[in-house]
């Protein structure tokens, strides 16, 4: 019978772990919550490494010998694709938000007020501000957790140390963008109805009272409505948002 050395053991056990490292890492950089600017690179490293060499013996398919040097350097740029796609998955429906906030902020006349964002990218305050509660409701709700057990779930569809297929890649990044577009769209939809209504009825005053700045005089009018139905449907505009990007597996599919 074959004996397995403690270094044979140590060096599969630490390759399996790295495997796992790299993924969740990788996923992390451009997760939403995880991978924002102002969580420091190092807690985002402690993390995968403590994720990792948690559920690594968990995780079915892992390799069971040590390969040479370059096939661990193929394993592990195969990883690190794999977690940059579920990574870019996530944060590619989560720009619905900021896309919404943007058209949100056009229609009720409020984009040159409120230019300079809160993040990084230097969205209208209005997205971010969306965006910062679906951050906060997703930790509040626990749905961190299942955006970590979709990446140990992943495991299932895209085994490790291979590269993901390119086709079903390009497929699946499609498929983000269409669904993060409609998502924004139907976030948008009651701002954008308002700004038509609105804007119609100012054409007509304008047209009867052609003496009268009617734009001028009605624009804080709109900038109110808008405001006012953005704190009326803010609750159903979050909620729809945080349940499409939740589950990384099925977005795979």
């Amino acid at each position: 019978m074959a004996q397995l050395t403690l270094s044979g053991w140590a060096s599969l056990e630490l390759y399996q772990i790295l495997l796992v490292f790299v993924r969740i890492s990788a996923a992390m950089m451009l997760l939403p919550g995880f991978g924002e600017p102002s969580v420091p690179v190092r807690m985002r490293i402690l993390a995968g490494i403590a994720l990792a060499a948690t559920v690594a013996p968990a995780i079915d398919g892992m390799p069971l010998a040590t390969p040479t040097a370059g096939g661990v350097g193929y394993a592990v740029v195969a990883e690190a694709v794999v977690g940059a796609l579920l990574g870019a998955l996530c944060r590619t429906l989560v720009s619905s938000v900021l896309t919404a906030g943007q058209i949100i902020s056009q229609s009720v006349g409020v984009t040159n007020i409120f230019t300079a964002g809160i993040s990084m990218d230097q969205s209208p305050t209005i997205g971010a501000a969306l965006y910062a509660g679906v951050i906060a409701i997703m930790f509040a709700s626990g749905g961190h957790h299942s955006i970590l057990r979709g990446l140990i779930d992943s495991y299932q569809l895209l085994p490790p140390g291979q590269f993901p297929n390119p086709a079903a890649s390009a497929r699946v990044m499609v498929s983000a963008g269409t669904r993060a577009l409609r998502l924004a769209g139907q976030i948008s939809l009651p701002f954008l109805v308002l700004a038509l209504l609105f804007n119609a009825s100012l054409a007509a005053a304008n047209r009867a009272l052609p003496a009268i700045p009617v734009f001028m005089v009605a624009n804080p009018l709109l900038v109110a409505l808008g405001l006012y139905l953005l704190a009326a449907t803010i609750p159903g505009i979050l909620d729809p948002s945080l349940a499409e990007w939740s589950n990384l597996v099925e977005l795979l599919r």
